[in-house]
């Protein structure tokens, strides 16, 4: 019942013959020859001559006149009469017309994707180009910074130099009248000259270390981010290929069955089918934008003050992961981290007892040295902050001491380690076992308070002298000065509140779902960290309560307490008193009991 239709080219098919007079279509042999060839093939059954008609091969030629809609296929009167009486029918020419146009519809859909694809490629382009503008923008910013702060100090270098060469050749011109004396102090002087100059270029190597290292981990992480945005771009490229070429083929396909009747009618029913089916499939436009949308609201924040290069990469929510695992069991049995001097620098005290020493962790060489030693239960360093002139205090325990006052609670250090004063505060409590609990404000006094007392002390450092006292509405032990000068506090003994309390002692609470064992703030963004744990404190669980003043509940990490802590009683100790430290470029440093644990925020789509 297929159709077939005669050529309007005239050239016989015949073996051996290309004679382009006189050809007829022959049904049965179905192919065109010349009178020449089909009377040595004894053909028979001519079809008629100059017209372009279908033709059914089952009923010997007969014209193809009618469209069977069931079957989706041509069928002469013979057909239709004996296989097609109960279907629907349709004029030939009639169902050909309305095919083709519903293919010429297709096309022109297919044609408006292709369309659609190429705008939907420049977009992509155009991400790709915005993004890489951005981040590169963005290291600009960070080289700018840092070189700035590099040259600052070197030029600071020049100027010691040029003042030590000042002083010391003021020295020597004194001395000419003597020239044996002048050359033997000329002697001395240029060696202490040299000694001062040598320690000169040490100390600015050394202050420079940390930007360095603080420039490669900044670069790294836009580093990162752009590897990031790149895998992520190169997965949407590689689908909208896909779609181009599919969407081209699709486009192909039409063209092929339109361009005759006989394929339009043999296949136009399967193809727009299975093109409708493809046509409908989505671009996914919006993903190119959600790319350029997530980079661009990642900035660069900058430290404040002198240390204005002490910044991260902020803006994006990401994702915490486990970042680095320091083991310092070698020098320190139970380390319990009381605070940090600087981004590579934490402070840790050993709890074992009749140890209690307290050591510097360096967080680049990984190597830990004593600063303080302790003695039996004594003089415990409980918790430690940097002052503005880059001096220590530290806040101490201590046991079996009476008295008025906490003489020797609060103690000043200078960055060698060297004990420089104390500072007293009134004693409130009348257990001889107390401690007292220290942080430093933005305009570097020192904020100090007496463990389970509701009183909080303001000093300035330079004089040891009390400038103001906070009473706050309960017993609490501090943690921490927001950069609005709001001192963040837990109640003593813990519950499910973090204070946050003002200087005329007018608190704010934060809630959680979970007893509150530690807390720790962000010090470039004032985000809020609380420690909670599961009933047989066995797991030491992080999360952000707090961010940009607004209540934020966010898990941010969870881990087992070392089995080393074998009773209840000594980890919940290590939770209290084992400080959470948020480093100015973003890591986040806690003890697992074991080893220092640093987890990271790290950027994602």
């Amino acid at each position: 019942m297929a159709a077939n239709f005669s050529s309007a080219e005239n050239i016989c098919e015949g073996e051996n013959c290309q004679s382009i007079t006189d050809v007829t279509y022959y049904v049965k042999e179905r192919k065109k020859l010349c009178d020449d060839c089909a009377s040595i093939k004894e053909c028979i059954g001519k079809a008629k001559k100059g017209r372009p008609n279908l033709y059914c091969e089952k009923h010997d030629g007969e014209e193809i006149k009618l469209y069977c809609k069931t079957h989706g296929e041509g069928v002469c009167q013979l057909c239709a009469m004996i296989d097609h009486q109960s279907c629907g029918r349709q004029d030939i020419k009639g169902a050909i017309e309305d095919s083709r146009a519903e293919l010429n519809i297709l096309k022109r859909t297919a044609n408006n994707k292709l369309k659609l694809c190429r705008v939907y490629g420049d977009q992509i382009h155009q991400c790709r180009k915005d993004t890489d503008t951005h981040l590169q923008a963005l290291k600009d910013e960070v080289d700018s910074v840092i070189n700035e702060a590099i040259q600052t100090d070197k030029d600071k270098e020049k100027e010691d130099a040029a003042k030590i060469n000042y002083e010391i050749d003021e020295k020597n011109q004194k001395l000419h009248e003597d020239i044996q004396k002048i050359n033997e102090q000329i002697r001395k002087n240029d060696g202490e000259k040299e000694k001062r100059l040598e320690l000169n270029r040490t100390n600015a190597e050394i202050r420079r270390k940390p930007i360095d290292n603080i420039q490669h981990c900044l670069q790294m992480d836009i580093k990162k981010i752009a590897e990031e945005k790149d895998f992520k771009i190169g997965e949407l490229e590689n689908a909208w290929q896909d779609d181009t070429r599919t969407t081209e083929d699709t486009v192909q396909i039409l063209d092929t069955v339109l361009e005759h009747d006989q394929n339009v009618v043999k296949d136009g029913h399967r193809v727009k089918t299975s093109v409708s089916d493809e046509l409908k499939k989505p671009l996914h436009e919006g993903d190119a934008k959600q790319i350029t949308g997530a980079i661009s609201v990642v900035r660069f924040v900058k430290g404040a003050g002198k240390e204005k290069y002490d910044g991260r990469m902020y803006g994006y929510d990401g994702e915490w992961k486990l970042f680095d695992t320091i083991n310092v069991k070698d020098k320190i049995t139970y380390p319990t981290i009381i605070g940090c001097i600087n981004e590579g620098n934490v402070i840790i005290t050993d709890r074992v007892l009749g140890s209690v020493h307290t050591y510097m962790l360096d967080m680049n060489t990984k190597d830990s040295k004593r600063v303080i030693t302790g003695s039996g239960a004594s003089w415990v360093s409980i918790s430690c902050a940097l002052l503005n002139d880059d001096k220590v205090v530290c806040g101490k325990c201590s046991r079996g001491r009476l008295g008025h006052d906490l003489a020797g609670y609060i103690s000043v250090y200078d960055r060698q380690w060297k004990h420089i004063n104390d500072v007293t505060i009134p004693k409130n409590t009348t257990c001889d076992d107390t401690g007292v609990d220290v942080a430093v404000d933005q305009d570097g006094m020192i904020i100090a308070a007496e463990w389970d007392q509701s009183n909080i002390f303001i000093i300035n450092p330079a004089d040891g002298k009390i400038m103001n006292v906070i009473t706050c509405k309960d017993n609490i032990s501090v943690h921490g000065v927001l950069s609005s000068g709001h001192i963040v506090a837990l109640p003593y003994p813990p519950d499910y509140r973090v204070f946050i309390i003002d200087r005329q002692g007018a608190q704010k609470e934060i809630l959680h779902s979970g007893f509150i064992l530690n807390t720790c703030i962000d010090p470039m963004t004032d985000d809020l960290y609380v420690v909670t744990s599961d009933h047989e404190y066995k797991t030491c669980v992080i999360d952000q309560v707090m961010s940009g003043g607004d209540m934020k509940k966010r898990r941010v990490a969870s881990f087992p307490l070392s089995t080393e802590l074998d009773s209840l009683e000594e980890r919940e100790g290590h939770f209290i008193s084992s400080r959470v430290l948020m480093t100015s470029s973003g890591k986040l440093i806690v003890s697992d009991g074991d080893n220092i644990l640093v987890f990271k925020n790290r950027f994602t789509f």
